[in-house]
């Protein structure tokens, strides 16, 4: 580049051109890859709709800094831009819950955007993961094109690609729309530093050589392109997992489960296991597991794994061949259809005390780990897929299923359908049940210790809480209640740190009293294993979140995330068989409630079951309080015709308003003259290279009323872009006004000159049609 003299009339034309539609591109093309990246780790279910979030945050950005409005403009335009977007495209997924106010669903999107990417459902996740892909799509547009700041702007793209890497499940699902986003954001950086330099050159009166942006945009993407090729096609330095020392514990077990350490050294995320062995603090990053429908009326828990032995304060499942484990555990073979065992024999169920729910489950891939485990609803009976099923093995067959493996490995969208038994048993028939177990029970009731009287301390508890009591289900309810008492224990994801040579759950009950539904399954198992009562552990996950099918009325479907994944507490009544407890209370984390007893009916199938003993918390059992609690129609109604109309125009009019405030906002002398040039290419007069500003002026004939304010707007411009002292401050305000009366005056000259055209064509046309 060579600079030219104060007094050298450098013609107008020659300066090289912004392009904003190729930079306004680029920021989109940025946002869609990243959005890319963050939909295939594989957060949550329906995410897809982020995508366009992030795209339309970008183009919003793009036009508002095209049109150079104040900032403060732009910072009043966030919300409402935001909210077009993101409404949009989240309203249709949100499940109902009963009330469709207008009221209520601004409250629901409020508690969406404050609880964030911290919610476990799908929905208020997917609507924070929409406000940040949008927050970042807007800085992203507009430092890039409106303070041309390229890095600075990349900034939290990079932010957000290193945080899914780190925390998602399959980080090689990411790596080709990682170094798709990667490339965009170098060539977002060259870009916006191209139009950096271009600037700086006109406000000094610089020429460029010839080809000079062509030269420069051309190596920027060359490099771009081959630094993201050598990135995907070069293998790694090392093989370390190197995050795991920044994060450690990031990639430990969850909720249902954690076969680690018994305090590990960090947080591990909430997912399924199928040992439970209460440990350290844990954090809910909510990932898609399953989806299923169901046709029970209320809904029900998901049972994968029961642990069957307890030992040094954890549960493990049954191990065939394991010469320590007192269960005859094995497993046997079969085709699909009826599981190999006889229900009867071993629950002699008595009458009618059980009735058949069947399951259509559609898994994700590694749904339940690497073991491809099925879930089941209720006391497995059949599938239609051949497995294993491992239990309490007799000569006959099983006693008890507590898990079924698929001979194939399950990947995303594997479908299943189960059958199981719930049980119907009303409270004053297990009360009566009474305490003749069958001798096939007997490992049930075993608690193993480590010499360090871990066993005696629990025995000595679950006395003390059934004092007086002798009724095998009196003590499980009088000890589910205790724990669910928020006067005695709490729920908490990030619990105390245990002493060496303790048992968590000894810790637990004694001291700490604080913890998550592995630790208060884990306790009420022992403590009724310690009263003679046959107990086991289910981990699997809960009921979900309810969502409607289109199209399928009176269908109930379930979403279920790793968030989901849970433990709770079986115990055995003869003749009822094994019949579940919740000694978790209800927390942010999940809607823990007591089991129903007895069968409800289908007019009472959503009714909320009295509060047990001890549950004191305002509020518990309050469908208010309590979303999960309230009646779900089985279709979810359209939002009403008004609303949508008010999306629809509110979307369609921001363009305009955009326009019409870039139109009257000019913030320099050369933007001023840039909306006099886009009037001109609206009335079908554009600028020719070769004219000056005072010869374009002149041809402005449709509002002659503004002719004489755009012969000064030119005169001015002349002394601005030749003169080496330009324009002071009060004359370069007196442009920008003389330039937005001369749009006013000009637009609705602009209307009537493009329908008079309108008229003439059509006249045109008539005369000659053929008649």
């Amino acid at each position: 580049m060579q600079r030219t003299a104060a007094t050298t009339p450098a013609p107008s034309p020659s300066l090289p051109v912004p392009r904003p539609l190729l930079s306004a591109a680029l920021c989109a093309a940025l946002m869609g890859a990243a959005a890319w990246a963050v939909v295939a780790a594989g957060w949550a279910q329906n995410t897809g709709g982020a995508m366009v979030v992030a795209v339309a945050a970008a183009v919003e950005a793009a036009l508002l800094a095209r049109a150079a409005v104040p900032r403060w403009v732009s910072l009043l335009l966030v919300p409402v831009l935001a909210l077009a977007a993101i409404v949009p495209t989240t309203i249709g997924s949100m499940p109902f819950d009963g009330d469709a106010s207008v009221s209520h669903t601004i409250g629901r999107y409020a508690a969406a955007l404050a609880s964030g990417l911290g919610a476990s459902s799908d929905w208020p996740f997917t609507v924070g993961l929409s406000a940040v892909l949008w927050l970042c799509g807007f800085w992203v547009g507009f430092l890039a094109m409106r303070e041309r700041r390229g890095v600075l702007a990349v900034l939290p793209v990079y932010a957000v690609l290193a945080t899914n890497v780190l925390n998602a499940r399959n980080p090689d699902t990411l790596a080709v729309p990682v170094a798709v986003a990667v490339c965009f954001s170098l060539l977002v950086v060259a870009d916006s530093h191209l139009d950096a330099l271009q600037l700086r050159a006109d406000r000094r009166n610089v020429l460029w050589l010839p080809r000079t942006r062509a030269s420069f945009a051309a190596s920027a993407g060359v490099m771009a392109v081959l630094l993201t090729v050598a990135a995907l096609v070069l293998p790694p330095i090392s093989n370390t997992d190197i995050s795991s020392r920044f994060f450690p514990g990031a990639s430990g077990n969850g909720h249902a489960g954690r076969a680690t350490a018994l305090v590990p050294s960090g947080a591990g995320t909430i997912q399924f296991s199928g040992v439970t062995q209460p440990g350290g603090p844990l954090v809910s990053h909510p990932q898609p597991v399953l989806s299923y429908t169901i046709d029970s009326t209320v809904p029900l828990y998901l049972s994968v794994v029961a642990d069957t032995r307890f030992f040094a304060g954890n549960w493990y499942p049954g191990r065939a061949g394991d010469a320590q484990d007192p269960v005859n555990f094995d497993g046997v073979a079969f085709s699909g259809g009826s599981l190999p065992r006889d229900p009867s024999l071993a629950d002699g169920v008595r009458g009618k005390a059980v009735r058949t729910v069947h399951t259509q489950i559609v898994l994700q891939a590694n749904a339940t780990g690497d073991t491809p485990y099925t879930p089941f609803a209720g006391e497995p009976l059949s599938i239609d897929q051949a497995g294993i099923a491992f239990g309490q093995a007799t000569a006959n067959g099983l006693l008890t299923v507590d898990s079924v493996e698929l001979n194939s490995s399950i990947i995303s969208g594997t479908t299943v359908n189960t059958t199981g038994t719930v049980s119907t048993a009303s409270v004053a028939e297990l009360r009566s049940a009474g305490s003749a177990y069958p001798d096939w029970v007997r490992p049930y009731r075993m608690l193993e210790d480590d010499f360090t009287n871990g066993a005696q301390v629990i025995t000595q508890l679950a006395q003390q809480w059934t004092a007086g009591i002798t009724n095998p289900y009196d003590q499980a309810t009088a000890i589910e209640a205790h724990f669910r008492n928020p006067s005695f224990f709490q729920y908490t994801l990030n619990p105390p740190d245990v002493p060496p040579k303790t048992w968590p759950i000894v810790y637990f009950l004694t001291t700490s009293h604080r913890g998550y539904c592995q630790y208060f399954a884990a306790s009420m198992g022992a403590m009724l294993r310690s009263l003679g009562i046959p107990t086991r552990l289910v981990n699997g996950f809960g009921s979900g979140t309810t969502q409607a099918i289109s199209g399928r009325p009176g269908i109930r479907q379930q979403v279920v995330t790793t968030s989901d994944a849970h433990t709770w507490v079986e115990a055995f009544f003869p003749g009822y068989g094994w019949i579940p407890f919740e000694p978790t209370p209800p927390s942010s984390d999940g809607n823990y409630v007591p089991f129903q007893r007895g069968n409800p009916s289908a007019s009472s199938a959503n009714a909320v079951p009295p509060p047990a003993a001890g549950d004191t918390k305002p509020g518990f059992n309050d469908p208010a309080f309590n979303p999960a609690l309230r009646p779900v129609p089985a279709t979810k109604p359209a939002p009403p015709p008004w609303m949508q109309l008010a999306i629809a125009g509110g979307v369609l009019l921001s363009l305009p308003v955009l326009f019409v405030i870039w139109l009257l906002l000019p913030r320099s002398t050369q933007g001023a003259w840039r909306r006099i040039e886009v009037l001109g290419a609206v009335w079908g007069m554009r600028r020719k290279p070769s004219e000056t500003y005072r010869e374009y002026a002149r041809r402005f004939t449709v509002a002659p009323a503004i002719d004489g304010r755009l012969n000064e707007v030119a005169a001015l411009m002349g002394r601005a872009h030749f003169s080496g002292q330009g324009i002071d401050t009060p004359t370069s305000r007196r442009v920008k006004a003389m330039v937005r009366g001369a749009i006013l005056a000009a637009l609705p000259a602009t209307l009537r000159e493009r329908s008079a055209r309108r008229l003439n064509q059509r006249g045109m046309t008539d005369q000659s049609s053929p008649r």
